[in-house]
């Protein structure tokens, strides 16, 4: 059990000291939607994880921040239709977060007589997989080659190449999502040929063939919003702007989509790309997907998932009814009592598991050591709610 349970030191929202303690209970949801306690505990994630196929896909986000202001929602699995159809839609819903999702088969672009471009049919499909390589989004690599053939032929670079990569920074990889299809700055025949569309849209803000050239790489802000259920990369906007020190396009402002649509606040738009003036936000830390991070959950709710379960079109569970009672030390012989907060809620229908991991916290006199940590005393007893 010593894997599911870490104290943690940092400092909260008002920039006191606190002192931490993470929780995670792992699950098994059974077919009839009853959760009971898995034999095989998952251990809490240090680190983010990214996936040994994919480098630049997170696998898991880090479960040890001391501190979420919402609860992150993330199914990791498959989309899927009873048959083959050419579109179908799936959704995610928990207390009031919901997400809805719209999978379209493999579509190509091509230009008709007028010179207009148009999509051409979808194939049909079955199923897709709930990442962001199959979302809204990407790299024109044949935009960004000239600044890409400058940047390998500069010679005080040479050494650089080895330690960074420096075109991760690149302004013609989508800041929402560089994993993902469709993104097109410059519509050069070539790319538009070999261009891959998204599978997965936001049925309220879908791509068309009208809007599909971005022009300019600071109009990104403009361009369909990326929908998936996983999680999403501390790198990618928003919750790269929640960091604080991201230089936001000029024309950024509250219209953009995510603010219109309640999935980000206006924090967002605070962050500068200068040290002195960069303000964190601990929204940060929430790594779920737009649309899937909530107030709080308390254990008990119910969760609705739309053509994502394995077998069932439609699949409903409740959280189980339990949370923990968190103490952390407070030296001189005392534990402290703190209030858990639900930080994340993992649902993995395939595997028929539920991970979720709470948080509790109290003022602590300094930050700790993780040699003290180790070594602080703190307790954990499970309640029925």
């Amino acid at each position: 059990m010593e894997n599911t349970i870490q104290q943690i030191s940092g400092k909260n929202a008002k920039d006191k000291f606190i002192l931490a303690l993470v929780v995670k209970r792992t699950y098994t949801i059974n077919d009839d939607g009853s959760c009971i306690l898995d034999a095989n505990q998952i251990p809490l994630h240090q680190d983010v994880i990214f996936d040994s196929n994919s480098p630049e896909v997170i696998a898991h986000d880090s479960d040890l921040y001391h501190f979420k202001p919402y609860t992150d929602i993330v199914v990791k699995g498959k989309a899927r239709s009873v048959k083959k159809v050419k579109s179908f839609m799936a959704s995610v819903e928990i207390a009031k977060a919901k997400s809805n999702l719209e999978l379209i088969g493999n579509r190509k672009v091509y230009r008709k007589n007028t010179g207009a471009l148009t999509f051409d049919e979808p194939e049909s499909i079955a199923e897709i997989p709930l990442t962001y390589q199959y979302a809204y989004g990407g790299k024109d690599l044949l935009a960004e080659k000239p600044l890409r053939d400058k940047i390998e032929n500069d010679p005080s670079l040479k050494y650089s190449k080895n330690i960074l990569e420096i075109m991760e920074g690149s302004p013609y990889r989508y800041p929402r999502n560089p994993l993902g299809k469709g993104y097109v700055i410059e519509p050069h025949a070539e790319t538009l040929e070999t261009l891959e569309l998204p599978n997965i849209e936001d049925p309220n803000n879908k791509l068309t063939p009208n809007s599909l050239i971005c022009k300019s790489p600071h109009n990104w802000h403009r361009m369909p919003v990326p929908v998936c259920t996983d999680w999403v990369s501390p790198g990618w906007f928003p919750r790269i702007g929640y960091y604080g020190l991201y230089d936001l396009p000029p024309a950024l402002d509250e219209n953009i989509y995510e603010i219109k649509n309640g999935w980000a606040d206006l924090n967002v738009l605070q962050s500068k790309f200068r040290i002195k003036e960069a303000q964190f936000n601990f929204r940060f830390c929430n790594g779920a997907s737009l649309g899937l991070q909530t107030n709080y959950l308390q254990g008990g709710e119910q969760c609705r998932l739309t053509n994502i379960h394995p077998n069932k079109k439609e699949f409903v569970f409740q959280l189980p009814k339990e949370q923990p009672q968190i103490k952390v030390d407070g030296r001189n012989g005392k534990l402290l009592k703190t209030a858990p907060n639900m930080h994340s809620v993992i649902i993995e229908p395939d595997q028929k598991k539920l991970s979720i991991v709470w948080c509790g916290s109290a003022t602590a006199i300094r930050p700790y050591f993780e040699e003290e940590l180790k070594m602080m005393p703190f307790e954990v007893k499970w309640r029925k709610i």
